[in-house]
């Protein structure tokens, strides 16, 4: 269930009304950056797995965020992302944290999802749903990620 929300996510990333400067590549860490493939903004997510779904709705006027990340390891070595440590910042400053990551592509018996693992000079799209909600005309134009702050690059 959730490769298939994921296949259907990819494709409707074009949707979204945030036109993201996707070829601008951020720093996670010294031999890892990152791009923004796109924002989507959903009033309704998706938990569970198989037969059990759990749907969680956003209250009206407000929008749980999607982000599509490409990660590219730069180094000879494996390199691990801790989505733990990833964070969007909204205009009244309070931080809104991942709740759930899918590594495109790969299936994972990894028993922590918000710590995935990328190999040597490799790249992958990895895709995070953040929690709480905001509000649905919101710009999403801010990462916090440890203590640094990126400012995301719109046309």
């Amino acid at each position: 269930m959730n490769k298939l929300l994921l296949i259907l996510l990819l494709f409707s990333i074009n949707a979204t009304a945030q036109k993201l400067d996707r070829k601008t590549y951020y720093e996670y860490s010294e031999n890892l950056e990152f791009r923004i493939f796109g924002i989507n903004k959903q009033r309704i997510i998706d938990r569970g797995n198989g037969y059990y779904a759990n749907n969680i709705v956003a209250e009206k006027g407000r929008r749980f965020i999607t982000i599509v990340f490409e990660f590219k390891n730069n180094s000879s070595q494996s390199q691990e992302i801790d989505f733990n440590e990833i964070y969007l910042r909204d205009k009244n400053g309070e931080l809104h944290k991942i709740d759930f990551v899918v590594m495109s592509m790969k299936l994972t018996a990894r028993t922590n999802k918000l710590q995935q693992k990328l190999k040597a000079n490799k790249k992958r799209k990895i895709v995070a749903q953040f929690r709480p909600s905001f509000d649905k005309d919101e710009i999403i134009d801010e990462l916090v990620i440890g203590e640094k702050i990126i400012k995301l690059n719109y046309n």
